[in-house]
């Protein structure tokens, strides 16, 4: 029983280490990319513009079709096998096996297979782009998980000092060195700082909710993320100008790849459009062959020589003398079977058919009309594509500058603060200052530090999201 339990123990350790398992950045990505449903929802985009690009591409081929057909008729009806007119019922088949080829159709089929591989293009541009986007949300997820960790931990740092700093005033005001009205201070301060770290509490919870949401997990399984050395960020270099991360972005970001594939693709569509004008020629072939029961009994062999035959046709009514005609005939006769009735019904055909278009009611003037519109469009999305992308660039980067500067002036800020918390430690077990003074400098001093750390991860982050107009990795 005893080795029962152990072993027990043992798995659910084992299990409940594994369930803990610490989530990289990367790891969060390459998890939200495979499960995130906006993702799949472009997959299935592409692979919708394949299948229309394989279309186009198989339109080059010729069509093949076959036909069958099985007829009954009764009463006068024309025989399939002599073509002539009989009263009787007939029992009937026909096949037959046609093919196309397009010659000629006006550059639609050049145009539709070029106007597709564009819009093939734009679709995998689509997908990146939303890769993108998910891989942003990822990263501001996790850095508010980091930013409310640290914050969660100097709150934690401040309650274990309004501790420490309670004990001694008790001692003090035991001593007579300081009055009650001291330690009552320093306690309200311990109440508020023990709601500050429920606080902190709560705001880790959420942000951890958004991550698992991100990566759409339950909300109730475990996860951790794994905590990444981030070095103090220096804004001693300015970065690339806005214009020429814009020009860098211009040139790399999916999202403008795909309204210029969009672009490109609207301009074939117009010589999708135009080749209605143009006159479509085809080349044509077919074979076909039909059975009857209605068929004589023999019919010449396909291929045989013909024999003059002398036959009677009358009688000279004055003189009895026979009246005779010489007439040519097959040589040799075959049984008229099913099989060899369709090999001898056999024909077969080859020509060119060449369609003009004269009047289509303003139809093809319509369809050019309405792919210029489409084209007019895409220009103005590409143009508004280009005009956000520089928007949002030249705010990113105004950002990363307003960020770095208060980071910078907190860094001076708080390193004052520190010294004036610190020397407020050392007066106040003196007695030199009283607890009303210590309280309002230590929360003069922790509400700096607060702020650094948020001016530090705000600078970190959005130094990122300049990264990633830059083509520059996202991770830590």
């Amino acid at each position: 029983m005893l080795r029962i339990f152990i072993v027990i123990t043992f798995l659910s350790i084992g299990f409940s280490s594994f369930g803990q398992e610490k989530w990289s950045l990367q790891k969060c990505v390459d998890y939200a990319l495979e499960n995130n449903l906006q993702v799949k929802q472009s997959e299935l985009d592409v692979e919708n513009a394949e299948i229309n690009l394989f279309g186009s591409k198989m339109s080059n081929l010729p069509g093949v079709n076959g036909s069958l057909g099985l007829n009954t008729s009764t009463g006068r009806s024309i025989d399939p096998f002599t073509n002539t007119i009989i009263d009787r019922g007939i029992n009937s088949q026909n096949a037959g096996l046609n093919a196309s080829l397009p010659l000629f159709d006006g550059g639609q089929r050049y145009n539709s297979i070029k106007r597709d591989q564009f819009g093939q293009l734009a679709a995998k541009k689509d997908l990146e782009s939303v890769e993108n986007d998910i891989t942003l949300n990822v990263v501001t997820f996790y850095t508010n998980i980091l930013f409310n960790k640290e914050l969660l931990e100097t709150a934690k740092l401040r309650l274990e000092t309004t501790e420490s700093q309670e004990n001694r005033v008790a001692k003090q005001v035991e001593m007579g060195a300081l009055a009650q009205a001291d330690l009552l201070q320093i306690r309200q301060q311990k109440a508020n700082d023990e709601l500050e770290v429920v606080r902190a509490e709560n705001n880790l919870d959420i942000s951890y909710l958004l991550l698992k949401q991100a990566l759409q997990i339950p909300a109730d399984q475990a996860f951790d993320i794994e905590i990444p050395v981030l070095p103090e960020p220096t804004v001693s270099e300015l970065m690339e100008s806005s214009s020429n991360v814009y020009k860098y972005a211009l040139q790399n970001q999916p999202v403008i790849k795909a309204a210029e594939y969009r672009k490109e693709g609207a301009v074939k569509g117009i010589g999708v459009a135009r080749s209605g004008y143009y006159p479509s020629l085809s080349l044509n072939a077919g074979i076909g062959t039909n059975y009857s029961n209605a068929a004589p009994e023999q019919f010449p062999v396909l291929g045989s020589e013909n024999i003059t035959i002398t036959r009677p046709i009358g009688v000279v009514e004055n003189t009895g003398e026979l009246v005779i005609t010489q007439q040519e005939v097959p040589s040799e006769f075959t049984e008229n079977t099913y099989w060899n009735q369709l090999d001898f019904n056999q024909r077969r055909f080859v020509g060119l058919s060449l369609n003009i278009p004269i009047f289509n009611r303003f139809q093809v003037k319509n369809n050019v009309q309405q792919a210029i519109i489409r084209h007019k469009r895409t220009e103005y999305q590409l143009t508004s594509a280009k005009n956000q992308l520089q928007q949002t660039i030249e705010q990113a980067y105004l950002d990363v500058k307003a960020a770095a500067k208060s980071y910078e002036a907190l860094k001076n800020s708080f390193e004052a603060s520190e010294l004036s918390f610190n020397n407020a430690e050392q007066r106040i077990e003196f007695g030199a200052i009283d607890a009303v003074q210590f309280t309002q400098i230590k929360n003069d001093f922790e509400r700096v530090k607060s702020d650094l750390i948020r001016a530090k991860y705000d600078y970190i982050f959005k130094l990122k999201v300049l990264d990633f107009y830059q083509g520059k990795p996202l991770n830590f």
